[in-house]
């Protein structure tokens, strides 16, 4: 079979047989195409098999000769652990990500990873206070207005408000950061960017997990 065959068929539905008629076909593919092969073909593999997708993401790796290549496999395998909540393995692939980009190129994606790697340490440490979290915070509002515009960015980035503006006790800004929080999770709220979305046929989603729910509403008791 042909490697677009046998991925459509691994993604619809994972086996180790498939897996193994992948990698077959995969040695017919030029080896500077190989990696990518791999990363876009596990991202798409659904739950339960995560483990298996990240293994296919570390098998590409190994034929991964240039950086955008690494950075596109460690932002897919953070994807997946994200989606697994395993908020400790996203960051760390986010940060790998982030440091596989060359040097001439880093400032073009340090904002955007540190917005990624920002909304799972809040994650990893429950939602609570640390230096790294808010120097994480100051260079993901360094973003560009579009993409700090997507309502998963606008959420995460007033949570981080709220932590960041209870410790310096700075209520009146708690109070507005859990407002801005409240108004991006409302029902049937559409963010800056929907119409533009619309048109291209994007669904967004304010990405807010059961974690993040349960953080903004004991913040809402205690303030509001």
């Amino acid at each position: 079979m042909k490697i677009t065959e046998v991925e459509e068929k691994l993604i619809q539905q994972y086996s180790d047989e498939l897996l193994e008629k992948f990698k077959t076909a995969l040695k017919r593919v030029p080896k500077n195409n190989r990696c990518q092969h791999c990363y876009t073909t596990a991202v798409a593999i659904k739950a339960p098999y995560i483990e298996q997708a990240i293994e296919l993401i570390q098998y590409g790796l190994t034929f991964c000769d240039d950086w955008l290549n690494e950075m596109r496999s460690y932002t897919n395998m953070a994807i997946l652990y994200e989606q697994n909540m395993e908020y400790s393995n996203a960051f760390y692939s986010y940060q790998k990500a982030l440091n596989a980009v060359k040097a001439d190129f880093r400032a073009s994606y340090e904002f955007e990873f540190s917005a990624h790697m920002l909304r799972t340490y809040m994650h990893m440490y429950n939602f609570e206070y640390t230096d790294q979290l808010e120097n994480l915070y100051n260079l993901a509002i360094q973003a560009d207005e579009f993409s700090q515009s997507f309502q998963k960015k606008l959420l995460y980035r007033a949570l981080a408000e709220i932590i960041i503006f209870e410790h310096k006790k700075d209520i009146d800004n708690v109070k507005n950061a859990i407002q801005k929080a409240d108004n991006v999770i409302c029902p049937n709220q559409v963010g800056p960017l929907y119409s533009l979305l619309k048109r291209k046929r994007f669904i967004e989603s304010n990405g807010a997990t059961n974690e993040s729910i349960t953080f903004l509403e004991k913040m809402k008791k205690l303030y509001i």
